[in-house]
């Protein structure tokens, strides 16, 4: 058997294994963030992105309670960027539909 042949026999059934041990799983018990905090975080995206740039600020939590968390901050993300959307285009619309004097 070639050197190349040992070492995929031995990597092949322990790379999943050492893969493993990096994986780790909060203690159960705690009360992860969920739909509302999600919606919270979605909607503070925007600042908490421009903030991390200055500060150790995370805009999205883990661990979290998986989709519902995933859900609100969708959400409350969509609702933060249309709301900047229509903010702006009412201000760009207004000063387009503006008659000169």
């Amino acid at each position: 058997m070639t050197e190349r042949g040992r070492i995929a026999r031995w990597l092949v059934p322990a790379a999943p294994v050492m893969l493993g041990g990096c994986a780790t799983q909060s203690p159960d018990g705690l009360d992860h963030p969920a739909f509302l905090h999600g919606l919270f975080h979605g909607f503070t995206a925007i600042p908490a992105l421009a903030a991390s740039l200055f500060s150790p600020i995370r805009i999205y939590a883990f661990p979290n309670s998986g989709f519902w968390y995933d859900a609100g901050f969708v959400a409350g993300f969509v609702v933060s960027v249309t709301a900047l959307i229509l903010l702006c285009m009412a201000r760009v619309g207004g000063f387009l539909t503006r008659e000169g004097s």
